[in-house]
């Protein structure tokens, strides 16, 4: 169904449109002044630069994937499989060019060769403490596997771990309720409920029959491909830089191959059958 858009009044009446020239719009000196490198080293230039990039990709990620979860809520109340899924096509389609953003922004670290340059000025810092990727893995239907995941061999917790509960526990725990039935796996689980067969595959291939599930499930699978590839070029990442420095664990306290061996145990895949 094609909708009628019309232009909408800006949300500051005062504001005089004929002065909001491209660097006032998209605030360019402020959005170049958020990068405050701590060193002098060129590639903290870069590992800054890559992960605001990542982290406006997650923004809007997390503003689409509502609309996709909003969608395919509606498609699914219904009497049969499933109703029209173009909704929740349009905007997933989005949220996974911009997976791909990030997919292929991130391995751009690997090029970095001075890492030691200013890895131990930038403290506990640490990927971990990204609470919209969590956000999205929440809405995703992720549970709590990265509890725990700073403790060291006496079983104490990093202070990257504890410092992101202190300033997000809450706000965490809202997200677990507000999506706990409102969520990517518990819509799939929803679906396949809804499908004839006696074993998941059968299920799937029963469901792959409807045009508007077989295309909801397909994005479904291209997501759980794009989250398995960013646990992995993470690691890699991780993996590769560490060993330039010389160590083993990173700066968040975090062993990657502990910890994201952990998401693939016990998460992964988020929608069983699709793989």
């Amino acid at each position: 169904m094609s909708e009628s858009y019309q232009p909408l009044p800006p949300l500051d009446p005062s504001l005089d449109i004929s002065k909001n020239h491209y660097w006032n719009y998209h605030n360019i000196e402020a959005l170049i002044s958020c990068k405050k490198t701590l060193t002098a080293s060129k590639d903290e230039d870069l590992f800054i630069s890559i992960h605001q990039i990542c982290e406006l990709a997650f923004h809007q990620m997390i503003i689409d994937m509502e609309r996709v979860l909003d969608a395919l809520s509606k498609a699914l109340d219904t009497d049969l499989v499933i109703s029209a899924t173009s909704e929740v096509c349009y905007f997933f389609q989005r949220v996974l060019r911009l997976y791909e953003v990030v997919n292929t922004t991130m391995p751009i670290l690997n090029t970095m060769r001075a890492f030691v340059e200013f890895r131990t000025s930038i403290g506990p810092t640490s990927g971990f403490q990204s609470v919209q990727f969590r956000q999205l893995e929440i809405m995703s239907g992720v549970r709590k596997y990265w509890v725990g995941g700073t403790k060291d061999s006496e079983g104490k917790l990093h202070i990257a771990e504890t410092e992101f509960d202190r300033k997000y526990g809450d706000r965490i725990t809202q997200w677990f309720e507000h999506y706990k039935e409102h969520n990517l796996a518990h819509y799939y689980d929803f679906l396949i409920s809804r499908a004839i067969g006696d074993t998941q595959a059968e299920k799937v291939a029963h469901l792959r029959t409807y045009p508007d599930a077989n295309a909801v499930l397909t994005f479904l699978q291209a997501y759980d491909k794009c989250q398995t590839q960013f646990h992995q070029g993470h690691l890699g990442l991780a993996i590769q830089q560490l060993k330039i420095v010389g160590v083993e664990v990173g700066t968040g306290g975090t062993s990657f191959k502990d910890y994201l061996a952990k998401y693939h145990r016990e998460e992964a895949p988020l929608f069983p059958g699709l793989s």
